[in-house]
């Protein structure tokens, strides 16, 4: 899917308009520190995740762009694969033709969507620590022997997405590609 100049300055305002967006899932006093929390606490992740995500939107790299509790995703369409990277309050996709749905529809019925919403909650749980201690290791891992889904990084946002998401929507988690526990 192409996309023309003014769709990019479109998808560009959505992305920075996503720096200031909060969970309505939260407290009053927990959106004021969520929003705080970006430009302080996770000041790295937010500057590198908001860098990235505009750097894929100006090269063509994002077709469309969705928020749900507070983070927004950026998804490139119609990959032969699916994966994600999160930083801070961005989730970067590449999705395969069989993720459908729009909006929340679409980030409720790819649970790779739920479980990238749950590295934003370490993000959130571990600040400036974020990136050595959960971002580089997740990242190694991707690329290293192994299985990656049961690597520690992966079943801890396993584990927040299942807690988040059966909370906030009823969603029942299935443990076959995202488990919660390294069971081998």
């Amino acid at each position: 899917m192409g996309t023309t100049f003014n769709h990019r300055l479109r998808l560009a305002a959505q992305i920075t308009r996503g720096l200031f967006l909060t969970d309505p899932n939260r407290s009053a006093w927990g959106r004021v520190w969520q929003l705080c929390s970006r430009f302080t606490w996770e000041l790295p992740q937010t500057l590198v995740g908001w860098s990235y995500t505009l750097g894929r939107v100006l090269a063509g790299q994002v077709d469309r762009v969705d928020v749900l509790g507070g983070i927004t995703f950026a998804t490139k369409l119609g990959c032969g694969y699916s994966m994600g990277v999160s930083l801070g309050t961005f989730v970067d996709l590449w999705a395969g033709p069989w993720m459908r749905g729009e909006g929340e529809d679409f980030i409720l019925g790819n649970q790779i969507c739920m479980h990238e919403f749950g590295h934003t909650i370490d993000s959130q749980l571990f600040g400036w620590a974020y990136l050595p201690v959960i971002g580089l290791p997740s990242l190694l891992s991707a690329f290293g022997k192994g299985n990656h889904n049961v690597f520690w990084t992966e079943l801890r946002a396993n584990g927040h997405a299942k807690n988040y998401f059966g909370k906030h929507y009823s969603i029942a988690w299935n443990e076959t590609g995202y488990p919660t526990e390294n069971l081998a």
